[in-house]
């Protein structure tokens, strides 16, 4: 049984954006699925706004092509496509959210009115008031209704989640899913990558404008280290069973009393093995920290942008 190949509807080629001397993004390609979210992560500066705008054409690249559900991104067309929620939102203050959403439908955002409608009840937002007039949450729900009452083919959301409380941000979730479960693309930036975990199925790291790495969720969480605790009967036991376990490739361990702390990648079946040979009391899962698997591509020398090339 064959399995269908995902729709491209976003397709970024050797993409370069210049400031001056000074790099934007640099040489990248990138294609985005049809039905998928595929997160883009990477610290400030590193080029994930630039990225999106680029997409949009607010930023005009040097070099390199994209294209939308086959137009180019230069074509006006094309943006009819594209639903976009920036991560610095700024509307007009003294519009209340009605007039706004009018506004934006008159100028071409192709707001599906009965989607306008329900996002506005789901989300608990006061159209009747003046956007200057909202908290930060409240007008980050305005850019939600913005972006996902549009029915595009591609959304992009830079890091769409700030200001929005916890209760708020699985109400987003939903949201994203069901994009995703009639057809759409996601695109979405974060600086976390724990902020993706359950969201994305696949990864794309930027680190000082190069994309390093794409990668799924299952790849990250194969490289993330896995924290344990063992706790030994016999506390002569405990060093000798911290020896072996350090003596494994890729292990660190450190005991205390009769408390060992290990850190490994990889399989547990090595440790299982080993932590056999020894009276174990209990052995506690303290989990794998995705967030650090990030800080190595920004860190690990490997992955840094080459000078020139």
């Amino acid at each position: 049984m064959s399995t269908a190949v995902p729709e491209i509807v976003l397709d970024m080629r050797g993409v370069t954006v210049m400031y001056g001397s000074a790099r934007g993004i640099e040489d990248v390609s990138l294609s985005v699925p049809a039905g998928q979210v595929t997160g883009l992560l990477g610290p400030s500066g590193s080029g994930k706004t630039t990225l999106l705008r680029a997409v949009l054409d607010l930023i005009h690249p040097q070099r390199g092509a994209i294209d939308i559900v086959t137009t180019s991104s230069k074509d006006r067309r094309a943006r009819a496509n594209v639903a976009y929620l920036p991560g610095d939102l700024s509307l007009p203050g003294r519009l209340t959210g009605q007039a706004l959403l009018r506004r934006f439908s008159a100028a071409g955002g192709g707001l599906d009115p009965a989607r306008v409608e329900s996002l506005t009840k789901r989300l608990g937002i006061d159209l009747t008031r003046p956007v200057g007039t909202l908290s930060k949450g409240n007008r980050q729900k305005v850019g939600l209704v913005l972006a996902f009452a549009k029915n595009a083919r591609v959304l992009l959301l830079d890091e769409p989640t700030s200001g929005l409380d916890p209760l708020l941000q699985r109400e987003f979730a939903t949201l994203v899913h069901e994009a995703v479960n009639d057809g759409a693309a996601v695109l979405l930036s974060s600086h976390v990558m724990s902020e993706l975990e359950d969201l994305a199925d696949r990864v794309a790291v930027l680190r000082e404008g190069r994309l390093v790495a794409v990668e799924t969720i299952d790849q990250l969480r194969a490289r993330a280290r896995q924290r344990i605790r063992i706790r030994t009967i016999d506390a002569n036991d405990t060093d000798a069973c911290c020896d072996s376990l350090a003596q494994l490739p890729g292990v660190k361990a450190h005991a205390a009393d009769a408390v060992i702390d290990a850190t490994f990648t990889g399989e547990v079946d090595r440790i299982i093995k080993t932590l056999a040979e020894y009276s174990v009391q209990s052995i506690e899962s303290v989990g794998g920290e995705l967030d650090e698997v990030l800080l190595d591509f920004y860190s690990d020398e490997r992955y840094a942008p080459k000078v020139g090339g």
